[in-house]
Order: structure tokens, then sequence, then C-alpha cells
């Protein structure tokens, strides 16, 4: 390319976090790099760096390029208004899946070890009877049918199944709230946002609850912020690879059920929830790849105007682009005497100044509903 080429361009460059970012070493695992053309009438997007570059990152800088302008595509993105896509994932009234499921997820690598370890003793059985390490009552084999068990081995198969027993009574229990929430939605709070600049330390915000009922105890309010998913295949372009082939590290092969090519927001990293609604909608808050939350404040179920403090940190506007996608909103959460909690999701749209977002680390949790802390 020739001279003819030369010009703005906005780079991004990411080490995106898998769905389970504490399984992987970050520095193992790609950077990917993009560039978009800026044209004289575009909007120049403000400088962002959240994240060290050894670590799960996320920077975008505004760049001169001598060459290969042309092959680029033009930067367009959204900031003054939601994206559907996003609404239908996380606008207005969901359920949190049930403490069991974060328990059983917890408890299964000790009955994975204990089956590891009575079968590894099993092994070396004769010597530990012989030194005096294994008691002989647990020595030996049991026969069940035409097989032969360890001893040790059927202590600890039923500690095995406790984890699986317990998912399974709270999917049940999870579905029972489903439908008795489905037929009956509460009436939509009232949010009005005073304040829409995000450079701001606190918002003013106006909440109304027109329905009130029986069994409800409190409701606090807060403000989150973080980052969609990329779109897979943007995010496979910046990785140099194309679709069909073999998948960059942490990201899955998209599966053809609705689960997984939809409620991801574009990427479909693993089973962010515990389980699916009868329809489009879902049921429970797919937890932020990356995100920040602002403090939690009271607010009386008579309504009220209670002052948010933003997250901390100096996060950019609202801006959804298939790459970098930063994400606003309110979250009413209201306790209950029985079936849990109950979350009002509002999203906003904040107001970017223009000045350049800084931010040390990148705040990474599951894409685990029920491993993220609600």
């Amino acid at each position: 390319m020739g001279n003819s080429d030369s010009g703005r361009a906005v780079e991004i460059q990411l080490r995106w976090p898998p769905f389970d970012p504490d399984t992987v070493i970050a520095s193992e695992l790609p950077i990917a790099h993009e560039y978009f053309r800026l044209s004289e009438e575009t909007v120049t997007p403000c400088a962002v760096k959240i994240g060290d570059e050894s670590g799960f990152h996320i920077h975008r800088n505004i760049v001169r390029l001598s060459s290969g302008l042309s092959e680029c595509r033009d930067w367009v993105t959204l900031t003054d208004r939601i994206p559907g896509r996003v609404e239908r994932e996380r606008k207005g009234w969901f359920i949190t899946p049930s403490k069991m499921h974060r328990d059983s997820r917890r408890l299964i690598p000790f009955a994975v070890i204990g089956i590891i370890a009575s079968l590894a003793i099993h092994a070396f059985e004769p010597a530990l009877v012989n030194w005096g390490w294994v008691d002989g009552s647990f020595a030996g084999s049991v026969r069940l049918g035409l097989l032969d068990y360890p001893v040790l081995l059927l202590i600890f198969l039923p500690i095995f199944f406790i984890p699986i027993m317990m998912r399974l009574l709270a999917s049940v229990w999870d579905f029972q709230r489903t439908r008795k929430f489905r037929t009956n939605l509460p009436t939509t709070p009232v949010v009005n946002v005073h304040d829409d600049d995000c450079t701001r330390e606190q918002i003013s915000v106006q909440i109304d609850f027109p329905e009130i009922r029986d069994g409800w105890i409190s409701a606090e309010a807060r403000v989150q912020v973080g980052l969609l998913n990329p779109r897979r295949p943007m995010l496979l372009h910046a990785l140099g690879r194309k679709d069909g082939q073999q998948n960059p590290p942490g990201i899955s092969t998209p599966l053809a059920i609705r689960q997984y090519s939809s409620s991801e927001l574009g990427t479909g990293f693993g089973e962010s929830t515990p389980l699916e609604g009868p329809d489009t909608k879902r049921l429970f808050l797919s937890p932020l790849p990356v995100q920040k939350r602002g403090n939690a404040c009271p607010v009386p179920l008579e309504g009220g105007t209670p002052t948010l403090h933003l997250p901390e940190g100096g996060w950019p506007g609202s801006e959804y682009h298939p790459l970098f996608a930063t994400h606003w909103e309110i979250i009413l959460r209201i306790e209950r005497e029985t079936d849990g909690p109950l979350l009002f999701v509002s999203p906003l749209i904040m107001k970017d100044d223009g000045r350049d977002s800084n931010i040390s680390h990148m705040p990474t949790q599951s894409g685990r509903s029920e491993m993220a802390d609600s």
C-alpha cells in the first residue's frame, strides 16, 4: 500500500478472559489485535486502558497507519441507545439461582479427590495393610453382581453423588419458583436517573414501586458497569482465526441450540445459567465477564431518591461495539421472606466526556450465575 492509505485508525488490543478465568494462566493466552478506519466525520473515541498487558486486558488507542488502512473496517459504534440484544438479556425482572448450585460445585472437587484416593489406596492395599497404615476392615473388595468393588470406593461413591443430588434438588426448586414467578410478575418499578455523566462520583435516582407485595422485606440499589463479551466473528477475526477451525483457548464451539446461540450476548463461552426458561427471556441474570459494582444503597419500599455511588476506576461511558462494549445498569435487589431475592435491572446510557480511561486491573469473574456474587 502507498501513502494514500495514510490516516488515523482505532487500534484495539485485548486478551479476553475465558468462561472460568481462574482456571487459566492469563499470560499464556493469545492477544487479539484489530484496526478500524477512522474517517474525518467520525467522532474520535477516547483512549481506554483496562488491565495490564501481561494479564487480561483491553486497550484502545488512536494510531496513524502508514499503510493498509483501506483494508480496515470503518469504525462504527453505538453510544446513544442500548441495542435490542442487550435489552432482551439484561432488562426487567430476574430471580437468583438456588445457593445449592454453588455449594454443589464446591463439593465436587472433594468428592473426586476422595474417589481417586480410594483407588490409589486400593492399588497399594496389601503393603499398606502390612505396614499398619490401613485397617484390615477397610481392605479388600465387595462383590456386587459380577464385579468386585474396593471397599473404600463404596464408601466414597455415595459422597460423589451428594453434589449431583444437590444440583437436582436445586434445579427442581428453581423450576417451581420460575413457574410461580412467570405467572404473576410484579409491576415494573419506575426508575428515573437525574444525572447521566459517567465522570461523576454519584448519581441521583428516583425509584418508585407501584406495587409492594406481601413478603417483601427490604430493597437496595446499586450501579454496576462492565464489558460485554466481544462478538464471536469479530473476536475470531482479531485473533486471526476462522469459524469452523480449531477455537482459540477460552472460546467454546458454538452449539445450534437457543441457550448457547443467543443468550451469551455473542460469544457462547459456556453454560452461564443452570436453567433456561420456556421462552426467549432468560430466568437468571448472567454475570458480566468484566464487572465493577458501586456500593449498595437502601431504598424504601415506599419509594425515594437515593444517591448511588458509581463504581470506582473512571470507567468509560456507554458504548456498544462488536469488540468493545461498555454497559451500565442499575440493579434493584428485593429481599423476600420466601423464594429468594428478586432482581430488577434497568440499563443506563451514561455519557462520556472523551477523557481517557485508565484502569490498572481488569475485574473478572466466573461466567456462571450461581458462582458470581449476586
